[in-house]
């Protein structure tokens, strides 16, 4: 949205010089970014020198992230305190950035007009419908993010100083032809190759293992064989729902609820409006007089040239765009209006649907109501018992009188290792918040207790106590006896079919047939391999790689030989045989467009590096203060 003023900036070569400079003189100064608390004005919750980040802006733009992060999530809770840290340090971050930047900015006088601001405003695709700028459409965006219309304007001044210094670092960044193009070679180079596969299946294992030759395997793969470490563990659960049950609320208080909160089982009229607007009222009285008998608002503007009709959608008389047309909610179904003035000009507006007004009955909600109260309750409920359980910990009372005392869950697990399993391999059931239950079980030390963690539902809280720790331990020889003669098996087929290529590759020279060699071995197949990337993939999407036929070590070989080279490498299945056939090294000029999203890769990748190192050396100059107070103010309290 931007273009207008990047076209009149991107070629200036003094600007461009300015900036180099600028950005050196900061290295050279070093970087010294001050972040911590500070005496900030009231209000502010980040400052570089001039530019301030208020408190209201931060806590906007914490909420627009924590909506669309839950949206992502598929709408469900992102109350998890560590995930708020997160979104929160990361937003900090960019802002921190964007204050640091607009400091800089402003430092060597890059003033933005407010007819460059509303130049760009009136530019953005968002605030446009049917190609024009739209102000209802920007008075409902400023409305959906609790915007003020100056707040945005000065939100956006500062946006194009920052787009206005950054952007002729990034745009003119470059990447040299030949750093693109041996890249672009070394990713793209394919080989191909004959090979024969020799499976670990085809050959016969003559000998049984010893004692010895068991022991062996199982020393060298002593990890395989070691139990993780195991925790026995008890929690108290304290949990609102089972303090309170809904049961146990009379219908008297449900009913007395459902009188008081009556608006909670009301649902409004709804309204389906659609609008034209015009810039005067006599426009929006010709448009109206035209009308013919049971005409659609959009016949009309089709017939007269009136414009776009604006579908606004469902609303109810109290929404932000129902105000502006309020005659509309009393015009009957189908009915367009006479011209309704607002501070946006003329409306003619057409009723499309009514949803009349929906009262749920007492016997529809009650057990709902039932569920509330009965949440409602065991909230304070759990709150008082919490304090009590913390209390009588704290004196040493053991957890199941602290169980019985304040209505709390006891549980028992007697072994459980990191992934939530038993001593059998086994999930273990019953288990509260399996996110951070395990987390904090193995956190806390030995015949120590959590402190107080909240359940998920954040309907209460639970405790976890560690009551004995088993140590990981190695599982004895004869326990895993099995396991391990297999193991010594596969080693054994691995060596007897690596002998038997070996001998096979002694054989091939340079006008031997691989193809001819599988007669010489049981199961030995022949194919060839590639044209393959030194990835194990093919160049175009319809080349089929033989997956079986390939290693890291193999393609390592492969991508190491010369053509004619003879060599050998293990694969899943067993061994490959291969004779490097042919190496194709890319040219640029026969594969245009691949050469040249390298080259657009690589330049937006050094871009970036050449921006990060000029914010680096802008926040040199501009140390940067954060109100963290403010910051932890805005997250809310964090129980886990």
């Amino acid at each position: 949205m931007l273009e207008f003023f990047r076209t009149h900036v991107k070629d200036s070569i003094f600007f461009k010089g300015f900036l180099v400079l600028l950005a050196l003189s900061f290295g050279i100064w070093g970087i010294g970014d001050s972040l911590g608390p500070s005496a900030l004005s009231p209000g502010v919750s980040i400052k570089a020198g001039d530019s301030e980040i208020r408190t209201d802006l931060l806590q906007r733009r914490f909420t627009n992230e924590m909506n669309q992060f839950r949206q992502a999530m598929g709408n469900r809770s992102v109350d998890d305190g560590a995930m708020k840290r997160m979104i929160m340090a990361r937003l900090t971050s960019d802002m921190t950035q964007a204050a640091v930047i607009d400091a800089a900015a402003r430092d060597i006088g890059l003033n933005v007009t407010r007819d460059q601001v509303r130049e760009t405003i009136m530019d953005t695709e968002g605030f446009k419908r049917g190609g024009q700028f739209s102000q209802l459409q920007f008075e409902e965006y400023l409305n959906q993010n609790q915007y003020t219309e100056n707040g945005f304007v000065d939100l956006m001044a500062s946006d194009i100083r920052r787009q206005l210094l950054m952007n002729p670092i990034s745009l003119n960044a470059g990447a040299p032809k030949y750093l693109v193009d041996s890249i672009f070679a070394y990713r793209n180079e394919t080989r191909v190759a004959d090979t024969l596969l020799i499976p670990a299946s085809s050959v016969s294992i003559q000998k049984v293992p010893t004692d010895d030759d068991l022991k062996a395997v199982y020393d060298k793969n002593a990890a395989a064989f070691t139990a993780p470490e195991y925790r026995q563990i008890s929690a108290l659960v304290l949990a609102g729902t089972d303090l309170v049950k809904p049961e146990t609320i009379d219908d008297a208080e449900v009913k007395k609820f459902y009188d008081e909160n009556g608006e909670r089982y009301r649902a409004r009229e709804t309204r389906h409006l659609a609008q034209l607007v015009f810039e005067s009222k006599e426009k929006a009285d010709a448009a109206r007089g035209a009308l013919q008998p049971n005409e659609t608002l959009e016949a009309l503007a089709k017939r007269t040239n009136a414009g776009e009709v604006v579908d606004l959608g469902e609303l109810t008389s109290t929404s932000p765009l129902a105000k502006l047309v309020q005659p509309a909610f009393a015009a009957a179904a189908g009915e367009i209006t006479q011209p309704i003035q607002s501070s946006f000009g003329w409306h003619v507006v057409e009723v499309k649907g009514i949803t009349p007004e929906a009262v749920k009955n007492f016997d529809e909600v009650k057990d709902e109501i039932r569920q509330t109260i009965a949440a409602d309750k065991g909230a304070d409920a759990v709150y008082d018992a919490s304090t009590r359980m913390e209390d009588s910990l704290a004196s040493g009372t053991p957890p199941a009188e602290v169980a019985k005392a304040v209505g709390a869950r006891l549980i028992t697990v007697d072994a459980i290792d990191r992934d939530g399993n038993d001593k059998s391999g086994k999930p273990v059931e019953g288990l509260v918040d399996a996110e951070n239950f395990i987390t904090t079980a193995f956190r806390t030390p030995l015949n120590k207790e959590s402190r107080l963690m909240d359940l998920p539902s954040r309907d209460g809280y639970y405790v976890v106590f560690v009551n004995g720790i088993t140590p990981p331990t190695p599982k004895p020889l004869i326990d895993v006896r099995g396991d391990v003669a297999r193991i010594w098996e596969s080693e054994e087929r691995q060596k007897l079919v690596q002998a038997v290529a070996d001998t096979l590759a002694k054989d091939i020279g340079a006008s031997t047939a691989l193809s001819a060699l599988e007669s010489k071995h049981k199961g030995a197949t022949y194919a060839p391999l590639g044209p393959i990337t030194r990835f194990g993939s093919g160049l175009e999407v319809q080349h089929v790689v033989d997956r079986t036929r390939i290693s890291a070590m193999m393609l390592e070989k492969m991508f190491n030989s010369k053509v004619g080279d003879v060599f050998t490498a293990p694969v899943e299945s067993g061994i490959i045989v291969a004779r490097l056939k042919e190496v194709n090294i890319p040219k640029p000029d026969a594969a245009v467009a691949a050469h040249q999203q390298m080259s657009d890769a690589l330049r937006g990748g050094i871009a970036q590096d050449i921006s990060a190192q000029a914010s680096a050396a802008f926040a040199a100059r501009y140390p940067v203060e954060v109100d963290q107070k403010s910051i932890d103010t805005i997250v809310g309290p964090i129980n886990n």
